[in-house]
């Protein structure tokens, strides 16, 4: 080593004495070929990997939505209708109040729609919106509740202006003085909007029947701008889509781990049809598929080659199709792009894309991430405005989330 090192120093001085006054690039495009040389010499040979087959987990993955949601059905399934109140007495009611249901929480009749416990009290004071009352609690409440208008003065003409304005991407303080409004005001206002859009989602879509999913995930910089390193953080916002009708399925605000990746995946099983299990298309991050192990796996029994014995496996069902893109960089660019089936098999994913005229790749959601970049204020690099903070990147998110909804449906 030692004498090969003294003759690699030895052919550099003698290469610098004899280029040095003759050319410089001559010099530079020589020492590169050497070093070029030096470096194959000193490669191992690389090893040819067999694809080894998945042999699967011993244990159950737990995805914590799945756990609260199992948990809720099981309360509700245990609660049992209340009797439906007949009104026999008086004149017979006008006012239609069975999309109603009693707000208090320790009333018997909570949660439960046209039970008649729900009548009309008029207009008090000679307002805008009904009044109505639980004759089970005597509860009184306002028509608006659970939505953006609920105890508001402001006009809901000027809500919803505000509400638009503030998802073009004007900050809150200038759409707290357009409309001559405390700025904490219109916050609330796109909080509380937020909320109630993400409701309106999840009651729209359902039951979809889907043949191809993408999933990726976009960097968001928050509380800070350039050259402010005190406050900067960051966030990742999880997205999902279909290739074919270009729907907006799912987005998930959080960091770059498992449980986010569980909680997008959550969101897309709630979202399809019984039975149904299309081609999954993500990088090369390897929180996808533990992710979508968790929900479409099962136990398998395996008898052991070495002991001949049956082991338990949490096993991807038959009806798994999942395929990964992955790019190697160098120096912050993509040089080689390869593609890989992980569950399934390859002639089913290539069946499943042909039908389709694709490829294996995730450009339609790469396309989604660059649109909601430019779209959604504070995606950007150097922007600063409401959606800068943990609070209201995600309220921005749904907002657009329900207006890309209703622009594919209509």
């Amino acid at each position: 080593m030692i004498v090969q090192n003294v003759i690699r120093v030895c052919q550099v001085a003698v290469l610098v004495v004899v280029l040095a006054g003759v050319h410089r690039p001559l010099l530079v495009r020589e020492w590169k070929r050497l070093r070029k040389r030096w470096r194959a010499k000193r490669r191992k040979p690389s090893r040819d990997k067999k694809a080894k087959p998945f042999a699967g987990l011993t244990r159950q993955p737990v995805c914590e939505r799945c756990v609260a949601e199992a948990e809720r059905q099981d309360r509700e399934t245990k609660r049992e209708p209340p009797a439906k109140i007949n009104h026999k007495r008086g004149r017979r009611r006008e006012v239609d109040t069975c999309n109603q249901f009693c707000p208090e929480g320790s009333c018997q009749y909570y949660g439960w729609l046209d039970r008649g416990n729900i009548i009309s009290n008029g207009h008090p004071s000679g307002g805008r919106w009904r009044q109505l009352k639980c004759v089970a609690c005597g509860k009184y409440f306002q028509e608006t509740i659970g939505t953006v208008f609920y105890g508001s003065r402001v006009p809901a003409q000027d809500i919803m202006r505000a509400i638009v304005t503030l998802c073009e991407g004007v900050s809150p303080r200038k759409v707290a003085r357009i409309f001559e409004v405390d700025k904490d005001t219109v916050f609330g206002w796109l909080v509380e909007a937020a909320a109630h859009s993400e409701a309106v989602i999840g009651y729209m879509m359902h039951n979809l029947h889907l043949t191809q999913v993408q999933m990726d995930e976009l960097y968001a910089l928050l509380n800070g701008m350039k050259g402010e390193a005190e406050g900067r953080s960051c966030c990742w916002v999880w997205v999902a889509t279909d290739p074919l009708s270009k729907l907006l399925l799912a987005i998930e605000v959080g960091d770059r781990s498992l449980d986010m990746a569980q909680q997008l995946v959550h969101a897309m099983v709630g979202l399809l049809a019984p039975g149904i299990v299309p081609l999954f298309l993500t990088d090369q991050l390897a929180a996808y598929g533990k992710a979508l192990l968790t929900h479409f796996g099962c136990w398998v029994e395996r008898v052991s080659e070495k002991s001949g014995r049956i082991l338990h496996r949490w096993m991807p069902v038959e009806q798994l199709r999942y395929a990964q893109v992955k790019k190697r960089r160098r120096r912050h660019r993509i040089v080689v792009v390869t593609t890989k089936v992980v569950f399934g098999a390859k002639e089913a994913v290539r069946a499943a894309l042909r039908a389709a005229g694709h490829r294996i790749n995730t450009a339609f959601v790469e396309r989604l991430n660059r649109t909601l970049r430019a779209h959604v204020p504070g995606l950007g690099r150097r922007e600063e405005g409401l959606a800068k903070t943990k609070e209201g990147l995600p309220a921005i998110l749904n907002m657009d989330h329900l207006r890309a909804k209703s622009l594919v449906l209509q």
